[in-house]
């Protein structure tokens, strides 16, 4: 399975930590085909590029997918195209909230119905979570 994982880069650099052990934890179900984006120094390789060439590239990489995860505790106008692109072609989005987050789910994610919520509070939790809804999809 191809897993598309979206986190804000550019306005939530805080997080890249816990990107990459949710990266860790969606790799035991599947292929996360944009796992280079959140490796360390991915700012620098980011800033190599131009907009026009990261927007392609992304789209390009949610096509490619089966699933599209996005870490939306921090809120992003990037992450948020990335999973309106997502449903517009029928792919699945599953947002992943921290409860614990100092911002509020936005009301664009938490209200739509096609998008899956997980909000979980530790890593171990979140592995749970994972699991189950990766039982949904898998043969």
């Amino acid at each position: 399975m191809k897993m598309f994982f979206a986190g804000s880069i550019r306005g939530g650099g805080g997080y890249g930590k816990v990107y990459r052990r949710i990266i860790a934890l969606l790799n035991s179900h599947g292929e996360v085909i944009s796992e280079h984006l959140y490796n360390n120094g991915s700012t620098k390789k980011e800033g190599e590029n131009s907009d026009a060439a990261i927007h392609a590239r992304d789209l390009e990489a949610i096509r490619q997918s089966d699933l599209v995860f996005a870490e939306v505790s921090h809120p992003s106008i990037g992450v948020g195209y990335e999973i309106g692109i997502a449903e517009s072609i029928g792919i699945p989005v599953i947002a992943l909230y921290h409860g614990g987050s100092e911002h509020r789910l936005s009301a664009m994610i938490a209200g739509n119905k096609k998008i899956v919520t997980l909000t979980y509070d530790t890593f171990e939790e979140l592995s749970v979570l994972l699991a189950k809804e990766m039982s949904r999809f898998s043969p």
